[in-house]
């Protein structure tokens, strides 16, 4: 079975572990961040395999045709060092029209080196292969958060707003080694909302407030997309589904607030984290499904 690389998690700006990945002079590069199914694809044996973010691809399992997209590679012209990451467009808040069904390569991982490439490969692999390469806003040294801030919301796809931005200074190690991209998005993908204030009326308690500042309608659109994107829901999803959505996204959920918003709930138990979420995800889930409606 082939051994998969999953793609780093990129981090929204303003995280703790995002404090020196950007200093005035760096080179940066400022990244369209497009709203569909994260897919991959390297050499081996001389044959295309497929990756989803979390698993292997196959014609059952085929991240909405992504795998047989693959399938179409000339596996002779394919780089074996790398791993190819990109962005297969789904249909998820974001309707690319046309460009659905297609693929944006963003990044390169060199597999000898465990670590992503300059962008400079990526435009060159992109070139020699034909392949769509992600949108790119700007090049060059890191300027100021405002800077970054004016990007948020173009897009060079055609769409009405674009989802946000990633930004990248591939030459950024942290103190574990590891390279760390961070990301910008408009408000209505934003899976952070402002903590209460104890004066607000509807303050509840200090822990409850911080759960549900992470706990949110976009946090639960993403993870609905990607139960489509993997085959486990339907697109055209209604109540009838609450349960089958609750059960699968509830772990993924209470997981993904752990790893990604430790600073913001650190000092509070896992087990009363759950109850949190518990409590009001099958609310913000009948929302999501009754707007769809």
């Amino acid at each position: 079975m082939s051994e998969m690389k999953k793609y780093m998690s990129v981090v929204r700006m303003g995280h703790k572990t995002t404090e020196n990945v950007l200093q005035p002079g760096d080179p940066i590069i400022i990244q369209e961040k497009l709203d569909g199914a994260n897919g991959s694809f390297k050499l081996e044996d001389g044959k295309v395999v497929a990756f989803s973010r979390n698993e292997r691809l196959t014609e059952q399992n085929n991240l909405q045709g992504f795998y047989e997209w693959t399938q179409t590679l000339d596996a002779s012209l394919l780089r074996s060092d790398v791993v190819y990451f990109g962005e297969w467009l789904t249909k998820h808040k974001i309707n690319y029209g046309e460009l659905t069904k297609q693929f944006f390569l963003f990044d390169l991982y060199d597999v000898d080196n465990e670590k992503y490439l300059h962008f400079t490969e990526v435009k060159q692999e992109a070139e020699r292969l034909g392949l769509h390469l992600i949108p790119v806003f700007y090049e060059g040294e890191y300027q100021s958060l405002e800077h970054l801030e004016s990007f948020i919301g173009q897009t060079a796809l055609g769409v009405k707003k674009g989802e946000g931005i990633v930004v990248k200074n591939v030459d950024y190690h942290d103190v574990y080694g590891k390279q760390l991209f961070v990301k910008l998005v408009i408000d209505a993908f934003k899976e952070v909302q402002r903590i209460k204030k104890p004066k607000d009326p509807n303050f509840q308690s200090a822990e409850i407030e911080a759960v549900k500042s992470v706990l949110t309608r976009a946090r639960v659109e993403k993870w609905i997309y990607k139960l489509i994107d993997e085959g486990s829901l339907q697109a055209d999803y209604g109540m009838k589904d609450m349960a089958l959505i609750l059960k699968q996204i509830t772990p993924r959920i209470v997981e993904d607030i752990v790893q990604e918003e430790g600073d913001r709930i650190v000092s509070f138990d896992v087990k009363d984290i759950r109850k949190i979420i518990g409590k009001h995800l099958p609310v913000l889930i009948k929302e999501v499904v009754e707007a769809k409606e």
